[in-house]
């Protein structure tokens, strides 16, 4: 009996109704959700370039190379959380296109400015390849490169105690952001 009590409630908790284990099925939008998980605004990648400011960070990730440096694109993710009313909290978590949630402070978020990195500079090869004309500056992340939307932080800022510590703050394929309960 007991057996049984803690099968269905487990089968309960992964319903697609419950917030917790909920689907984002397209990884070009970025859900916003109200303190309560509710109310939903949702952008489109490039409802992101056109609403806000988009600030460019040059900086490695924890998986580039040592001097190996990348300029992203994108708007602060601070600018998005203050229009949402998600600035006030503790922590926000940022959900990826498999789940994947990650709980980060406000105050890492004030004190390292991160973005949603949409767009990175292009390169010779990018040029080489047809994926850039001569005259485009930016193109937008692909998959490969953890897009479309990525949450970056300005590598060399963040303390070194972060590193690998706190990799799990470098979130790919940004679906969701909803305030910590």
């Amino acid at each position: 009996m007991q057996f049984r009590a803690i099968t269905v409630l487990l089968s309960m908790a992964l319903l697609p109704g419950n917030p917790t284990f909920a689907a984002f099925s397209d990884p070009t939008i970025l859900t916003i959700e109200d303190e309560q998980h509710e109310a939903p605004d949702n952008y489109p990648v490039d409802k992101l370039r056109s609403r806000y400011e988009n600030v460019e960070i040059e900086t490695r990730t924890p998986w580039t190379k040592a001097g190996d440096m990348v300029t992203f694109r994108g708007p602060r993710i601070g600018d998005v959380l203050r229009e949402h009313g998600l600035s006030t909290g503790k922590s926000v978590q940022f959900i990826a296109y498999d789940n994947f949630t990650s709980e980060i402070t406000l105050e890492e978020i004030e004190a390292y400015n991160p973005i949603f990195a949409l767009d990175r500079a292009c390169m010779d090869a990018d040029r080489a390849s047809g994926r850039c004309t001569s005259q485009q500056e930016f193109t937008p992340l692909s998959p490969e490169e953890q897009g479309p939307i990525f949450l970056v932080w300005p590598y060399e800022d963040l303390p070194t105690a972060y590193i690998p510590a706190r990799n799990s703050i470098w979130v790919w394929f940004v679906v969701a952001v909803r305030q910590s309960l």
